[in-house]
């Protein structure tokens, strides 16, 4: 269907949809999977091999031939605060995302924000990673049993700003506090790289929408203690 890049004898491989500059994919392939992604979008700065398509041409057949696992992170507009604040309708490729990957067959995980209709999925956020200077809650849903690093906190950081309007206004040292990392967010592209733990390659834009690697090497690490024993076993 498409042409892949050489697999590593007894590697595992993970296809990323909807991947975009490819922070998520850094997790997974920090985690040990040689990682291809695709968007139907151009994405020079995706530091993978890399596919251009829509998801939805895919053939789940094709995924279960070439990959030992999948991954996808749906567009997110339609389930976030952007849907309230615009009053706009916006694709939701969740449901297509999962009939996709069941019926490759494949071991999977679906990202997105709170709110978005997820089964049974796991929530990580950056107060449960050393390092991280982000809250950024993220939905995990998958059909392998995920657990948390450890327990969120009941209370958060400040993310300290520099907008007059909020009481911690003014205070904000972005090389140490928690801060938003959004399109209105509070700091600068290198300082938004520090605090979601190093995304140097890509545009601030592309990290306004990102997932920290580290959740994904979290997740990724489980994906790969799952398919231990077929790896061993080929």
């Amino acid at each position: 269907m498409f042409e892949l890049p050489r697999r590593v004898p007894n590697g595992l491989t993970l296809i990323d949809l909807c991947c975009k500059q490819g922070a998520a994919s850094m997790g997974y392939y920090l985690a040990g999977f040689d990682v291809v992604g695709v968007d139907w979008e151009p994405q020079p700065r995706y530091p993978f091999p890399f596919i251009q398509a829509d998801l939805r041409d895919l053939d789940p057949e094709w995924l279960a031939q070439n990959f030992n696992a999948g991954a996808g992170s749906p567009p997110c507009w339609g389930h976030s605060d952007l849907k309230h604040r615009t009053g706009k309708t916006y694709d939701d490729f969740i449901p297509e995302t999962r009939a996709l990957f069941e019926a490759s067959g494949l071991p999977y995980v679906i990202e997105n924000v709170e709110g978005a209709p997820l089964k049974n999925p796991i929530t990580l956020c950056g107060t449960m990673f050393d390092g991280l200077r982000v809250s950024r809650h993220r939905l995990f849903e998958s059909n392998v049993e995920l657990t948390v690093p450890r327990p969120c906190p009941k209370r958060h950081p400040l993310h300290y700003t520099l907008d007059k309007r909020k009481a911690h206004y003014g205070r904000l040292d972005q090389w140490r506090d928690f801060v938003q990392v959004t399109g209105g967010g509070n700091c600068s592209r290198a300082a938004a790289s520090d605090a979601m733990g190093g995304l140097d390659w890509m545009t601030k834009d592309g990290m306004n929408q990102a997932v920290p690697p580290a959740y994904t090497r979290w997740i990724g690490q489980q994906l790969a203690e799952h398919l231990a024993p077929a790896a061993a076993a080929a």
